[in-house]
């Protein structure tokens, strides 16, 4: 019988990561403790944090070693929370693990683990392997201000709306409750969600325009339906004069059938007498000048021709 029997439930239930004072609790005495370390049958990852198992510690136990270290009040935050809600738009990096404290807490950054204090209550979720981790608005608010790329953030909120794990109410909300310094991003991701653009290039385009001294009112991702009945959802429409802006990259409609999709999209437009432009993500941002001039010329040649017969904005 394996001499670390009696903690086999904890340390399955902690994927092999245990603290020195759930060791000692458990009833091994500090010299046995210290006999695991020196035959390598444990290894300390964390002041006061074992691994009880070979190698490096993979993501999910570097998750379970920080919540240890950080005390029990602590909580997963940022990427990670984020992760463990089902979003994908950011990707942990550089082997760090992000959690959050307690103002009053004394945890410290220390190793892979960045600490982040909170004056705000913390509202938490649990995940498998005791990981408990901050709710997704305020794990997204947290990402945002450290993350501070436009494109980036705008992606991570859109992804977390359109999947329906927060709301556009919830994000605005958790946004003043966030922490204060580089909010712009997170300002300007709420802005164009609040507008209906629902990706970063979508996001750019809206910078663009905003911009403009000659455009009118633009609409982002209203439904609009044809003469024929078809509901179709353009990325951007001047209903002043009838004109679609769609921002296609090559990523997302590589595969055959979704360009075909593409292309009868804008056929079935076109001919309900709606007027199309198109750019890419790329073109958006190294040309932005000249793609917004070329929607600048085509809404001045048909301003005030309104929507074309048939053709009716439904309600958002």
């Amino acid at each position: 019988m394996s001499r670390d029997a009696p903690l086999q439930p904890l340390l399955e239930a902690q994927a092999y990561v245990l603290s020195r004072v759930q060791a000692l609790d458990a009833g091994l005495s500090r010299r046995a403790i210290e006999h695991r370390l020196a035959t390598q049958q444990w290894q300390v990852v964390l002041p006061g944090v074992y691994l009880a198992a070979p190698g490096r510690p993979n993501r999910l136990q570097a998750q379970v070693a920080a919540l240890l270290y950080a005390g029990g009040d602590a909580a997963l935050d940022d990427v990670d929370a984020c992760g463990l809600a089902g979003l994908a738009a950011v990707k942990p990096g550089n082997g760090l693990v992000f959690v959050v404290v307690p103002e009053g807490s004394a945890a410290r950054s220390r190793g892979f683990v960045r600490v982040r204090r909170s004056r705000q209550p913390l509202t938490t979720l649990w995940a498998t392997y005791q990981r408990r981790y901050l709710a997704p608005a305020g794990a997204l608010v947290a990402m945002s201000r450290r993350i501070r790329s436009e494109e980036t953030v705008l992606a991570a909120f859109s992804e977390a709306v359109q999947r329906r794990i927060v709301t556009l109410e919830q994000l605005v909300a958790a946004h003043p409750a966030g922490p204060p310094k580089c909010a712009a991003a997170a300002e300007l991701a709420l802005g164009d969600l609040g507008a209906g653009v629902r990706s970063a290039p979508e996001g750019t385009f809206r910078r663009l325009a905003d911009g403009s001294l000659v455009l009118g009112e633009v609409l982002y991702n209203r439904r609009l339906q044809l003469p024929n009945g078809r509901i179709v959802v353009p990325d951007a429409l001047a209903p002043e004069a009838r004109l679609v802006h769609e921002t296609n990259g090559r990523g997302p409609h590589q595969r055959e059938d979704l360009f075909e999709s593409m292309q009868e999209r804008h056929d079935v437009m076109t001919t309900a007498g709606l007027i199309l432009l198109h750019n890419s993500p790329r073109r958006l941002r190294r040309n932005g000048a000249l793609a917004i001039a070329e929607f600048e010329r085509c809404y001045l040649d048909n301003k005030g021709r309104g929507l074309p017969p048939g053709v009716t904005l439904l309600e958002d």
